[in-house]
């Protein structure tokens, strides 16, 4: 049985590893959309942007699209009110009956017996903040290096 790596356990994260991943996920969004701009751009002129600007906001058709918009709300409303209704029914109906289960710790040996590693690295491997793991084309562990390029073992 193989211990959970820290992207699978998110809670093994420091709040300040949290953070920086989150500001980096959305930096990272907005270059994304960032590069879709031109062929947005090329799309909207393809299928006349500027037929849509004319009925819009020369012939003053916002005025219609507002109108609806009293409508959207409700329907959104109306389908967040039966989600959260949904969820109360739940937490009702599941409250006290705990179904998920925690996993067992594992052991150092059994770690290092799964792994072909020398027991007497999992300690160190465990403590370091950052390490590097290389395997082989089978996913078996070659090596183990800290992150100052120390050799840990393998």
């Amino acid at each position: 049985m193989m211990r959970p790596l820290i992207i699978e356990r998110p809670d093994l994260q420091s709040l300040r590893q949290w953070y920086a991943y989150a500001i980096l996920t959305l930096l990272f969004w907005i270059l994304w959309f960032y590069l879709w701009i031109p062929l947005v751009s090329l799309v909207a002129w393809l299928f006349g942007f500027q037929l849509f600007y004319q009925q819009m906001i020369v012939l003053e058709g916002l005025r219609g699209v507002l109108d609806l918009a009293g409508w959207y709300g409700l329907v959104i409303a109306l389908l967040g009110s039966s989600l959260l209704c949904w969820a109360l029914y739940n937490q009702l109906r599941f409250r006290g009956r705990e179904k998920r289960h925690h996993q067992e710790k594992i052991k150092a040996p059994e770690l290092a017996a799964f792994h072909h590693i020398d027991p007497a690295l999992i300690p160190r491997i465990q403590q370091a903040k950052r390490i590097v793991i290389i395997h082989d084309a089978h996913g078996h562990i070659q090596a183990i290096k800290s992150w100052q390029r120390k050799k840990i073992g393998g």
